[in-house]
């Protein structure tokens, strides 16, 4: 069976092992592609631009997404893994309480996304912070729901990943994508 060509998008709150999950694809030798919202959070930390989502959501919301475009006009059609999508921005608009333009839903929906998204939900004993996740547990879990909330109202079906070990997780999303991996 041919495997049709798609971009998955691996979502959830900070520190649900997105990232983890992501390197372990990689390792497997799968296309992969970083977050863009962390690399920009580290760029301008190293830069000292004061553009950080907790200081101005939307400019820096702007940012991501127009990285997040010209990544998606170089990428090819072939199978690859995302660490979040623009419907990712959306929904951390609505956290902030702003609205998101609708130039992000229109690019979510045009976008070479596969329809089926994985969510790493909220896993408490692994939640930690660090210089780009500032965020509190309980600040955590309402971004879930927004995440939730947001892939759900642009048609998305969200597959929540079982909370296993790395490796585990990694199989699982191989398996419901129609990938048959040997252990």
């Amino acid at each position: 069976m041919a495997l049709e060509k798609k971009h998955y998008v691996i979502t959830g709150a900070p520190s649900t092992g997105k990232s983890s999950v992501i390197n372990e694809l990689r390792k497997m030798n799968f296309v992969c592609h970083e977050e863009i919202a962390r690399e920009i959070i580290k760029e301008n930390q190293e830069n000292k631009h004061n553009v950080f989502p907790w200081v101005n959501m939307r400019e820096f919301s702007d940012m991501v997404y127009s990285r997040m475009k010209n990544r998606s006009q170089h990428q090819s059609d072939d199978l690859c893994f995302l660490d979040r999508s623009v419907v990712d921005l959306i929904g951390y608009m609505e956290f902030a309480n702003e609205k998101a333009p609708l130039s992000y839903s229109e690019f979510a929906k045009s976008s070479r996304y596969a329809k089926k998204v994985f969510i790493m939900p909220i896993w408490t004993s692994i939640y930690t912070n660090d210089q780009e996740r500032k965020e509190s547990i309980e600040e955590a879990k309402t971004i879930d729901y927004n995440l939730r909330k947001s892939y759900k109202k642009l048609g998305f079906k969200l597959i929540d990943v079982p909370m296993l070990s790395i490796k585990e997780r990694a199989k699982f999303i191989l398996t419901e994508i129609g990938l048959q991996i040997e252990a």
